[in-house]
């Protein structure tokens, strides 16, 4: 009966030693922080990439589509040209657009424009 008993705990011994082996692998392999549910990890790393500096949704800032691409073409024109970097919805629920570009020269320009895609506003953007 003892040598069952052995048996048997040398069995759980090392059954213990794998599964504190694998857990060690896990944990190295995954980075610094604690495995979670795939589901709340992506809930996540969508919410914090989605967030800018001051804790606005950056989704609902983006803009895209055709009035997007025709906004970006009216401040590009307004400012002589370059490189459009970004395309967002205007501020606070106004109706328009805030287009980023980055002039020839390196400089970058943001330009506000309404509704109607007539600049409103220019100022450097740093």
């Amino acid at each position: 009966m003892a040598d069952k008993l052995k048996g048997i705990l040398i069995a759980m011994a090392a059954v213990a030693v794998l599964a504190i082996g694998g857990v060690a692998i896990a944990m190295a392999t995954s980075g610094d922080e604690p495995a979670q549910p795939a589901g709340v990890a992506a809930q996540e790393t969508e919410n914090e990439s989605d967030e800018n500096e001051s804790g606005e949704n950056e989704a609902d800032e983006q803009a895209s589509g055709p009035r997007a691409d025709a906004a970006a073409r009216a401040a590009r024109e307004a400012v002589g040209g370059g490189k459009v970097l970004e395309v967002e919805n205007a501020d606070e629920g106004k109706r328009g657009f805030e287009v980023e570009i980055e002039r020839p020269d390196g400089s970058y320009v943001e330009v506000n424009l309404d509704k109607d895609l007539r600049v409103v506003a220019t100022g450097s953007d740093d």
